[in-house]
């Protein structure tokens, strides 16, 4: 310290910062004498000798084996909940506290999300074979037949409830066509999509993000059932085949086919509008619908000066959609008008 301190710092000064370098268990001895700094190094050297060598050790905590935790925990909260609702609604007995138990279905056809009609509800597989597909008390309540249906080669249009496939822990947000079909189809986009592996060796399905997998089965589709999104006794159906992008839900950004580019040209500063604070139930439903556009390359981050107000407008069915107010923003844009050639020109051109 001296070497690099040089003639310009004092020795009150540096005997200061020296003494502030000290461990609390030096500095509280030597502090107290006048010696010559030499003398107290000197002792403070000492002091270190003597003294017990302590380590410091930080403890860690292991994340990995905390979220694990808090997954089976989970787990088990939701089988204590559903031993629960069993024991709700299972019929108590006289006699119950006499017999033995015995292995029996019974125990196994609580059915809260209404999956399967009265009969096979009651009576199990003894109930009334091939009536509850005809049945339309067999779909759920609450779910309803999606609107994309599948038409097999039997010329009949078929939907029911899907499940969701557990075990990834995130959501897969995509515009499935549900349909009764004995094995469900996922597509490559979809694999592609969502960074999803399939180890057939293995017999897993690997989340390449989360690297967490599922266990699945190698199994061998003997039905060769013709599977279309059109009836294909519909007069149309030759039209719309020839188009098949037109007929396929899908988010996914397409190829443009063309070199056209559209661009706004607009006058003055860049026009904003300062944020403004929402409810708490409308930032929350503002807030799921942008990120499910940002999850399917619907928007992108914009660092932009540009920013318009939003509303949120009340929908029919009682949700809310979110709208821009554009009307600053287009009292700045220069207006362009381009007029459809007519037929005539297009023939003779």
């Amino acid at each position: 310290m001296r070497a690099l301190a040089g003639t310009d710092v004092s020795k009150k000064a540096l005997r200061t910062l020296w003494l502030d370098k000290m461990p609390d268990s030096v500095k509280c001895i030597v502090i107290v004498s006048e010696e010559h700094l030499d003398k107290i190094a000197a002792m403070a050297d000492k002091i270190v000798e003597m003294a017990p060598r302590t380590v410091d050790i930080a403890a860690v905590q292991d994340s990995a084996g905390v979220d694990q935790l808090m997954a089976k925990i989970a787990t088990l909260e939701g089988e204590i909940a559903s031993l629960k609702l069993q024991r709700k609604f299972r019929s108590p007995s006289p006699h119950h506290h006499q017999r033995s138990r015995s292995h029996s279905k019974s125990r196994r056809r609580y059915n809260p999300q209404g999956r399967y009609c009265f009969y096979h509800f009651r009576f199990g597989k003894k109930g009334l074979p091939g009536k509850c597909d005809e049945n339309p008390g067999y779909l759920s309540r609450t779910e309803k037949p999606d609107v994309n249906s599948l038409w097999i080669a039997e010329q009949t249009s078929r939907s029911s409830p899907w499940t969701k496939t557990k075990g990834l822990r995130r959501p897969f947000q995509w515009p499935f066509i549900i349909d009764k079909v004995k094995r469900r189809i996922i597509g490559a986009d979809f694999l592609q999509k969502f960074q999803l592996l399939i180890d057939l060796h293995n017999r897993k399905l690997i989340d390449g993000v989360t690297n967490l997998s599922i266990k699945g089965e190698v199994a061998t589709i003997q039905e060769n059932n013709d599977l279309s999104t059109v009836n294909r006794a519909s007069k149309y159906f030759n039209l719309l085949n020839s188009y098949p992008d037109l007929i396929k839900p899908n988010l996914v950004n397409r190829v443009v086919k063309h070199g056209v580019k559209h661009h706004i040209l607009t006058t003055g500063q860049p026009v904003y509008s300062k944020a403004r604070q929402l409810a708490p139930d409308k930032l929350k439903l503002e807030t799921q619908e942008f990120q499910f556009m940002l999850d399917n390359d619907i928007i992108r981050p914009s660092k932009s000066q540009w920013a318009s107000p939003l509303h949120l407008v009340n929908k029919k069915d009682g949700t809310l959609r979110p709208c821009g107010d554009y009307r600053r923003l287009n009292a700045q844009t220069i207006p362009d008008r381009y007029q459809f050639l007519e037929l005539r020109t297009l023939i003779t051109s």
